[in-house]
């Protein structure tokens, strides 16, 4: 099976988790091409593969502007094949926030205009050595500050990596 990745990062924690779904997927046995949509070198044909994997990040409530500008010109064609649409925010790390992790996979397909074969909530990472002041005190005056250690000095990695590789099984062997 050919399968596209086609992914948007804004801090890298999206990055690699495209990485390790196409580590997964090779190791299956399946030909992969990983895609950065935000690189406008990179030159592809939605309908030259046989399943889509879309994965993207939620900041300030929003997945990525180049990510949603993909699925809308592409909508058509990935409408025409299985597609999984892995959404990474920090709202899916807790139980409290899921809820709210929906409703941006929501705002997201409803912008785009395209209905995916499945959808995967997937945590994502904090990552305070990139963050300026405003970042950070959002972070800590925000919905998931109750979540968050005041001390943002090193990377916190919410991403549950046994949980998406079943879920990158299946829908690959679905």
């Amino acid at each position: 099976m050919n399968v596209l990745i086609a992914y948007a990062t804004t801090e890298g924690q999206t990055q690699k988790i495209a990485k390790f779904i196409e580590v997964i997927l090779s190791e299956a046995g399946h030909q992969v091409q990983l895609h950065n949509v935000s690189d406008p070198s990179g030159r592809l044909t939605v309908s030259d593969y046989d399943k889509v994997i879309v994965a993207g990040s939620v900041h300030s409530g929003k997945h990525q502007p180049d990510l949603q500008l993909f699925v809308f010109a592409n909508r058509n064609r990935l409408s025409d094949m299985p597609g999984l649409l892995v959404s990474v925010s920090l709202a899916a790390a807790f139980p409290d926030t899921a809820e709210e992790a929906g409703g941006y996979v929501g705002t997201f397909l409803e912008a785009a205009q395209w209905q995916p074969t499945q959808t995967a909530l997937v945590a994502g990472a904090v990552k305070p050595g990139i963050y300026d002041w405003f970042q950070q005190s959002a972070l800590l005056e925000g919905d998931l500050a109750a979540h968050l250690d005041e001390d943002l000095s090193g990377t916190k990695e919410f991403t549950d990596w046994e949980d998406l590789k079943q879920k990158v099984t299946a829908f690959a062997g679905a």
